[in-house]
């Protein structure tokens, strides 16, 4: 689990540590602001970390890896159409896209191939982790 210490606050949970840097360093702003589409990234944050990361937990570690692999993939296909006519998952370049982008480095670890067969979902993930900053980051 992540851990952010900054000063004397310490901050744990990776969607809250990138809410915090949002709201500390605004001149970078990751999420827009309308509320309406700060809640749209807010709802696919919740589907990250609820149902893929979970999901793809339970392939590695759960008791039953083929189930959870399944489940794994319908998720994909929900992103994979999601992801129709869009750069990125709500509008511009946001928390909401950065909270994917570890899943994604990982995808072989939960034995996941994102490529041609959900294309969307793949052009979405090459164009954030074609980013410098994606990049520069061992």
């Amino acid at each position: 689990m992540p851990v952010l210490v900054d000063g004397d606050a310490v901050i744990y949970e990776s969607a809250i540590i990138n809410e915090y840097l949002e709201e500390k360093y605004p001149e970078v702003p990751l999420l827009p602001k309308d509320p309406v589409q700060r809640s749209r990234i807010r709802i696919w944050i919740d589907f990250c970390n609820i149902r893929l990361q979970a999901a793809a937990g339970d392939v590695v570690h759960g008791n039953d890896p083929e189930k959870a692999g399944a489940k794994l993939r319908e998720y994909l296909k929900t992103l994979d159409r999601e992801m129709r006519g869009r750069e990125y998952i709500a509008g511009d370049y946001s928390i909401g896209d950065i909270t994917y982008i570890p899943f994604f480095v990982r995808q072989e670890r939960y034995k996941v191939s994102i490529d041609e067969g959900l294309p969307q979902l793949k052009g979405w993930m090459d164009r954030l982790l074609d980013r410098a900053v994606v990049r520069a980051t061992p």
